[in-house]
């Protein structure tokens, strides 16, 4: 039995059902509960990882709790997801006191998140130059936090300095969401532009920074936070008249406030961080029924709760000044917390106000509630009995219908007249590409991947037709360099760091535009090769990039000889239209931003991160002679990649491999082109050949293959022909094998780590294979 929980980074129903499987085995009980789930695990990614079912938490009711503050006003009932018996009642029965005495007042203070970042200096005097100069900074401070965020706004910079080091607390304004995750980007952003603007000041230039140094009270319970907010401040008061006091609460208004007087001399005594009873429990009830991030229960029901007499009646009020809470982003939009926010009138922008407001309420009335328990004794009979700077229109499925797809049809079929007259979607294909999982773990509030579509219209003057298509809607590049920067950032600092420099020069970046660009050419070498497309959307404002195209049914047939045989003859019409052509190609700009040749070679403490990472985590697939083996070869990249930039280069689709490949009625179609790029054909051949031979594959079978494919690029002309006949098209291949191994096979060997790629162990047993049988004949 393995000890590695299988399919990591999957979403899907399948690799769910693998790993609960997994699970019964290991643990040897039916976890019968977990069969079945109401969850999507297509829907939760960034929610949660190596996902095997939901545990239910049983919701109750509150309240109705009568509100008359600045966002919360009327009567609201709150669910509250607890398994403590009392909770609920306790809750309601303070509702009920609180609402018969003429409800409660709530006001939102403030709203402020903090990141924290500590800088090391050479000394005191440096520490303190910076210090001044940072004050001196505030509008370009400013200026880098519009970089990344339309939401964040920096409110104050406050610095501590102890000796040489120097913590700053940057505080932020962030609307609807909780905003750690914002202001850790602003942050950063921030720290950013530092480095580079005293990158030449040796006065001012920090010897070392930590983007957290512990001062921000992220997730704990701090004395700066209490004072100063973090999250939204807000504050509840209600005045009890002393009969609903008795009639409610079973005790009097003076017994309240001398037992109140009692226990505030007890919290002082055990060091508490502010005074209350339990306003904790409706923190975290409310906080897991409409899916706020459970990690700052205890910071978040820090509170201060006060009671005293005003004539004849009670008045009781209530400070939390921690609420880290937010209507958008993280378990927010989850189906089950999405509906109890709906309920309580707070879902999506604009309602973290009444939603704070709301948790101040329902904590006093429980605080409330609980004292009076205490007081008359109530208190143990009761428990006996009973997660852009704009804003952007992204595109969701529900907006593939007939006046979307309409104008796309009528111009990509050249038919101004055209009618769409029915649009029916079918569910959303599973496991549509790598590219579309790393895009949405960026960028999750947009709909990506591959919507299967039944299409009706009526070409101008014609008859109507019915067409299958599929709406490939793509990410964008910077999506899925900043998912793939998500991924690695689990793997350690140095990939991280790595990635971070790199990354965003890698062959990802402009993605979504390259395959649509791909898609307008007329060239019969390529379209041939593509699946038909129908029209292409590209609307920049809303993110949108959609190809409409056939839908293909591969026809599942083994990858035999023929197979892979027709493959490499159908790919080298489009390499021998363009070999020798790849300046012309770069010249066009329709590939945009293709990286440069010394890329490779610059980047190289990437991709020795990447498999050094993966070597030290999964040294079954990554052996010390194999990890030694990619080392080398990355060492070397400086001279062999000059030679390979020597060679003849063209047009390759750069991820040829069977899951972009179909096969139907003898016709190969190759998809997925968002990668493609100026290279050796022979890139697209090695890929191919990783993917499909054996791990056996003898050095005949690759004879074989590139004898295949260097005939069928000659035959496309008479120039292609020459400059086959001119070169080295085995040193080609090998060069292109190193290039495979040193970039690609690191990355997915390196993300394999985080997201189990089920294809990559054999894949990687056969890529070496190859190698090993270049290496045999003395020519690597």
């Amino acid at each position: 039995m393995t000890d590695v929980i299988p399919g990591r980074g999957q979403y899907t129903e399948a690799a769910r059902r693998q790993r609960l499987a997994w699970l019964r085995e290991r643990s040897g009980t039916e976890l019968e509960s977990l069969e079945t789930t109401g969850l999507n695990a297509q829907n939760l990614v960034g929610n949660v990882e190596n996902f095997v079912g939901s545990v239910e938490v049983p919701v109750g009711l509150a309240g109705p709790l009568l509100f008359v503050g600045d966002a919360a006003r009327g009567n609201v009932t709150a669910p509250l997801a607890t398994t403590e018996g009392a909770l609920v009642a306790s809750a309601s029965r303070g509702a009920r006191a609180l609402t018969q005495s003429g409800g409660v007042v709530t006001k939102v203070l403030a709203q402020r998140m903090t990141r924290a970042p500590a800088f090391e200096f050479p000394d005191i005097a440096t520490a303190q130059r910076f210090t001044g100069w940072l004050h001196e900074q505030r509008g370009r401070l400013d200026e880098q936090v519009r970089l990344v965020s339309r939401h964040a706004r920096l409110v104050d910079v406050d610095p501590y300095q102890i000796g040489r080091h120097l913590h700053v607390r940057f505080v932020f304004e962030t609307a609807d969401a909780a905003g750690q995750n914002m202001t850790t980007a602003a942050t950063w952003q921030i720290c950013r532009w530092l480095t580079d603007a005293l990158a030449g000041e040796d006065g001012l230039r920090p010897r070392a920074m930590l983007l957290e140094g512990n001062l921000s009270g992220d997730k704990k319970v701090t004395a700066a936070s209490l004072l100063s907010g973090r999250g939204t401040r807000v504050t509840a008061e209600c005045r009890l008249r002393r009969d609903v006091v008795a009639a409610v609460l079973k005790t009097a208004p003076e017994a309240m406030v001398k037992s109140h007087v009692t226990t505030v001399l007890g919290a002082q005594q055990g060091g508490t961080t502010g005074y209350g009873v339990n306003a904790a429990n409706i923190v975290a009830a409310l906080f897991v029924a409409t899916g706020q991030d459970v990690a700052c229960v205890h910071e978040s029901g820090v509170s201060i709760f006060s009671l005293e007499m005003d004539g004849d009646d009670l008045v009781a009020t209530i400070l939390l000044p921690n609420l880290v809470v937010g209507t958008v982003g993280g378990g927010t939009a989850l189906p089950h917390q999405r509906d109890l926010l709906t309920t309580l009138g707070c879902a999506g922008a604009g309602g973290v106000r009444r939603f704070a407001e709301i948790v101040a309420g329902f904590a006093l009335a429980l605080d409330v509630s609980t004292m009076s328990a205490v007081v008359s004794g109530q208190f143990a009979e009761a428990h006996q009995r009973l997660g852009r700077a704009r804003r952007v229109d992204f595109l969701q499925a529900g907006d593939l219908d007939a006046a979307l797809l309409q104008p796309v049809l009528a111009q990509g079929l050249g038919d101004p007249g055209l009618h769409v007259a029915r649009v029916k979607q079918a569910p959303q294909l599973v496991g549509d590409g790598i590219s579309s999982e790393l895009g949405a773990l960026a960028e999750r509030r947009k709909v990506t991947g591959l919507h299967p579509l039944t299409v009706t219209w009526t070409p101008g003057g014609g008859t109507p037709v019915t067409v299958d298509l599929v709406a490939k809607i793509k990410p964008r590049g910077e999506d899925i360099v900043a998912g793939i920067a998500k991924v690695l950032s689990l793997c350690g600092p140095e990939v991280h760091r790595a990635w971070s420099r790199w990354g965003p020069d890698a062959e990802f970046t402009d993605a979504h535009r390259r395959e649509l660009s791909v898609y307008r050419r007329t060239e019969s070498a390529l379209t041939d090769l593509l699946p038909r497309c129908y029209g292409l959307l590209e609307d920049d404002e809303r993110e949108a990039y959609v190809i409409l195209m056939e839908r293909l049914r591969d026809d599942g047939g083994p990858w035999a000889h023929n197979r892979i045989d027709a493959v490499l003859r159908a790919v080298a019409r489009v390499h021998g239209h363009w070999l020798g052509h790849d300046q012309d190609l770069l010249a066009d700009g329709w590939l945009h931003r293709v990286p440069e040749p010394a890329h490779l070679a610059k980047s190289r403490e990437l991709w020795e991160a990447l498999v050094r990472h993966a070597a030290a985590d999964l040294p079954g697939l990554l052996d010390p002679r194999r990890e030694g083996l990619l080392l080398g070869i990355i060492e070397e990249a400086e001279h062999w990649t000059q030679e390979l930039y020597a060679l003849p280069r063209t047009l390759i689709h750069n991820d040829l491999n069977p899951r972009n490949i179909a096969v139907q009625d003898g016709r190969v179609v190759a998809y997925d082109w968002e990668l493609a790029t100026v290279g050796l054909p022979q890139r697209d051949v090695v890929e191919l050949l990783a993917f499909t031979l054996p791990p056996d594959a003898t050095a005949a079978d690759v004879d074989r293959f590139l004898t295949v494919h260097a005939r069928a690029v000659a035959a496309v002309s008479p120039a292609a022909a020459a400059l086959v006949a001119g070169c080295d098209w085995r040193r080609g291949y090998r060069l292109a094998l190193r290039e495979f191994l040193t970039t690609r096979l690191a990355l997915y060997a390196a993300g394999h780590t985080q997201r189990e790629f089920g294809f990559l162990p054999r894949l990687t047993r056969t890529a070496f294979r190859l190698w090993h049988l270049e290496q045999a004949q003395d020519g690597g």
